[in-house]
């Protein structure tokens, strides 16, 4: 009896808001249309050579291009952008108002105060500032001004940046600037905390010959399995600090087992040691982990299933007069949950593409032909299917549902698949390639709005993608003298990631960035 399994994508940012101004006090002045804008800068008082954080908008973006003043005093830049600056209080410089000039344009902010050298505050911390990726952290501590030992306090600006806890451990949340305090008594001191975002990836690596799952974070792999048995991460989703990965791994009867791992850890066996169990994809909503996969039951047909936080929460399909079916992709949202997958018919031999809303059953496809749907995103009410449908010579046309009306990505001049999809605004971004035969990925392809470019050389597949801000990343692999290497291509160009350091065969199946 057939087995539906995973198709191998390779020939497998309390104290600062004493120190925070904005532009509402003090009577700032209206900026110019066009000109720079000061949101707010921190902190608000010191002695010469302050360091002293401006954000806002429209500024100039080299140092050369923004004049900023204390008063008459005209302070050092050290570094800029058109959100941020970062200033030194200049020798001479006088209790006042702050203000940027871009183009003959200027805006004035609050007041800062310049204070005596014995009215500063004696403590320093180790560092004036730092840049973390995402989910990184490092450690400030105060080196001088408080030998006393006197309990430390620490503040951040902008949880939702960056936290930190007691003891001055900063770790980055999500992209942007903010300040992290470090106050004892009366005495504070701020350091400035840049975070980048952070570029994660799952899928396998091979290790003495056994497919290893594997997570990469900014190129560095992690092998979330010890090799003595088989398995391979097939998506993965970030939510707040935590990581998940779902994938499968061959159990103690040597069957795949559906899994799911949480910052590097098993924590679900989604399905029963005695089931041929296949996990294929993980979204997480409202704190709920969803995963779309399949399972065989007691007559070994294996039938589209979706988990919820561990367990069953729906059997999609009940193997009643199929030879099989696959939950391939989910999303969630407040609409409800939404699966792509498909469904074998034996009497015809055709899969049939499926979208199931909640339990819902929806054919893409009207079944006189083969297909599949491999990935779902909903925006609203609109909801985005991507898989393929087989011509009668058995070249696979690579597609796209809108609500269920479908568009063709490719010719039919050559076998293509569309394997993942990511809705941005009004753009359309589909991951997929075409292949010379079912097995061998001949061009990894990504389609804007139906448009599409290549990314790789010959031998190159692509299977997920993922857009943040203007960039968009695409995971997959390319044929290296002949071997398969996990890559990615951020806007069409391969990421200087060391994704293959000590790895055979790899390939990425999943990509996420935050």
């Amino acid at each position: 009896m057939k087995k539906i399994v995973i198709r191998r994508l390779s020939i497998l940012f309390f104290g600062l808001l004493l120190l925070s101004c904005t532009k509402k006090d003090d009577s700032p002045t209206t900026p110019e249309e066009g000109g720079p804008d000061i949101t707010s800068f921190s902190p608000t008082s010191g002695p010469v050579g302050t360091e002293i954080f401006i954000t806002g908008k429209n500024f100039g973006s080299t140092v050369t291009s923004n004049t900023v003043k204390i008063g008459n005093n005209t302070a050092t830049v050290n570094s800029a952008s058109i959100t941020e600056l970062f200033i030194t209080v200049p020798n001479g410089a006088a209790t006042g108002k702050v203000s940027v000039t871009v183009g003959g344009k200027t805006d004035t902010g609050g007041t800062f105060t310049v204070t005596q050298d014995e009215e500063s505050t004696g403590i320093v911390l180790n560092k004036k500032q730092l840049t973390l990726f995402t989910l990184d952290s490092e450690t400030l501590s105060i080196i001088s001004g408080n030998d006393d030992n006197a309990s430390i306090t620490w503040g951040t600006n902008d949880e939702n940046i960056a936290k930190v806890d007691d003891n001055g451990k900063i770790t980055g949340i999500s992209e942007g600037t903010t300040i992290i305090t470090a106050t004892v008594g009366d005495n504070n001191v701020a350091a400035l905390v840049h975070v980048k975002p952070s570029v994660f990836a799952a899928g396998y690596e091979m290790k003495n010959g056994i497919e290893v799952v594997t997570i990469w974070k900014n190129g560095v792999a992690t092998n979330l399995t010890d090799g003595t048995k088989f398995g391979a991460a097939t998506s993965m989703f970030v939510d707040g600090l935590n990581i998940y990965v779902c994938g499968i791994e061959s159990n103690q009867n040597d069957l795949p087992s559906a899994r799911v791992w949480k910052n590097g850890e098993p924590i679900y066996t989604l399905s029963d040691a005695s089931n041929y169990g296949v996990a294929h994809s993980i979204y997480v909503y409202d704190s709920d982990i969803y995963v779309a996969g399949s399972e065989t039951d007691d007559d070994d047909i294996a039938n589209a299933t979706i988990w919820k936080n561990g367990v069953t929460y729906a059997t999609l399909a009940d193997g009643m007069g199929m030879d099989g079916s696959l939950g391939s992709g989910i999303f969630v949202n407040e609409t409800g949950i939404y699966t792509a997958g498909y469904e074998e018919d034996p009497e015809n031999i055709n899969g049939t593409a499926k979208l199931w809303k909640n339990t819902t059953k929806e054919n893409l496809t009207d079944g006189t032909k083969h297909s599949r749907a491999y990935a779902v995103h909903a925006i609203g009410t609109n909801i985005y299917t991507v898989g393929y449908e087989q011509l009668e010579n058995e070249i696979n046309v690579a597609k796209i549902w809108k609500n269920g009306e479908a568009t063709d990505l490719s010719d039919g001049s050559r076998t293509a698949e569309a394997n993942a999809i990511f809705v941005a605004g009004e753009d359309v971004y589909v991951a997929g390639g075409y292949y010379d035969d079912m097995e061998n990925p001949a061009q990894a392809i990504l389609w804007k709005n139906d448009t599409p470019t290549n990314l790789g050389m010959a031998s190159s597949a692509a299977s997920s993608v993922y857009v943040y801000g203007e960039d968009v990343y695409v995971g997959g692999y390319e044929s290296n003298e002949g071997v398969a290497k996990a890559i990615v291509w951020k806007n069409q160009i391969p990421m200087n990631l060391t994704l293959n350091e000590g790895a055979g065969e790899s390939a990425i199946l999943s990509v996420f960035v935050r």
